[in-house]
């Protein structure tokens, strides 16, 4: 019944996930603080007056994964990786970012994803159009603000450059144009660090080194381990479905789920890239990857036996996260 209704072009479904986001979230005031892992990154820098109010700590987690599920779902809906608007996208979004959250929150990350799929918006309209220079440099210039922000997404100019050999024919202005734009949120960087008067500060992350690095992953009770092969599960059971199209599928199709891919790729990377350069697993950065190839499975729930059993699965696998969170159970 749930999946059902968010599969299909039922907008007033989207109430819904305000609803759940704040439910799961707001009883952590006064209870009990959420797991913010402050990495050092500029927006650590930017964030750091919220960090002081447990209130503001929620409120902002709420805005900025409601912002983030509401653009997921557009991007999804107006690039058509399904044929009628579906909202299964912005409720996967809140639901496993909330899930997530739980488990260890990284605000900086969910603030460049809002920057990530500002860039997605203008990279997937890139297809055979004779002129696509300023789509370029507008994706560009939003992946590089994400990686001002959040430096382990310095790895998405490599998938921008690896999709546009993929789908376009060789024009030396459109491998140039996306690094340099991508470039220019580094330069405003510089320049308000330079106004501030803090050069010595221009540093975008700090590496820790230790002999006594410890398993991040071995330390998750068996909630939060079910939870997290559960989505990764479903991940690997979505791509299949993802990757190969129906026949029927047009080329503008398949050159638009073809970027998806090769991007969702990267930003898996950057989870690694995440840990060697800062000794931290960040785990919102897989969050986009999973709210859009898991929701595109879940969408076509009416060609796959067992999507309906994996997406109740996953939600009873999120509810657990939360009540385990309060000591529920």
């Amino acid at each position: 019944m749930i999946l059902r209704s968010f599969a299909s072009n039922q907008p007033y479904t989207l109430i819904v996930i305000p609803l759940t986001v704040a439910a799961a979230l707001l009883p952590s005031i006064g209870r009990k603080a959420l797991p913010v892992v402050n990495c050092g990154f500029p927006a650590d820098d930017l964030f750091h007056w919220i960090y002081l109010s447990p209130v503001a700590i929620v409120i902002t987690t709420m805005l900025l994964i409601l912002g983030g599920a509401m653009l997921a779902n557009t991007v999804f809906n107006k690039h058509e990786f399904y044929n009628v608007p579906v909202y299964v996208p912005a409720l996967l979004y809140s639901m496993l970012g909330t899930s997530i959250g739980l488990i260890q929150l990284s605000l900086p990350a969910l603030l460049a994803n809002i920057f990530l799929l500002a860039g997605l918006n203008k990279h997937l309209r890139i297809f055979r159009q004779s002129r696509v220079l300023a789509e370029y440099f507008e994706s560009g210039f939003w992946y590089g603000l994400a990686a001002v922000f959040f430096p382990p997404y310095l790895l998405l100019i490599a998938g921008l450059w690896v999709t546009t050999f993929v789908m376009r024919a060789f024009h030396w202005r459109e491998h140039l144009l996306p690094v340099v734009s991508f470039c220019v949120p580094m330069l405003y960087w510089i320049v308000w660090k330079y106004w501030q008067g803090e050069l010595n500060q221009l540093v975008l992350f700090y590496k820790t080194f230790t002999y006594d690095a410890k398993s991040y992953f071995f330390n998750f009770n068996a909630i939060t381990t079910l939870f997290a092969l559960t989505a990764a599960g479903s991940f690997i059971g979505a791509l299949p479905r993802y990757t190969f199209l129906s026949d029927r599928a047009s080329n503008k199709a398949r050159g638009v789920k073809n970027i998806f891919l090769i991007m969702a790729l990267c930003m898996i990377i950057c989870m690694f890239m995440g840990y060697v350069l800062i000794l931290k697993w960040i785990l919102m950065t897989v969050l986009l990857p999973l709210a859009f190839v898991i929701g595109y499975w879940f969408t076509n729930y009416r060609y796959s036996l067992i999507a309906p059993f994996v997406f109740y699965f996953l939600c009873i696998c999120s509810i657990l996260v939360v009540t385990n969170f309060y000591g529920l159970v």
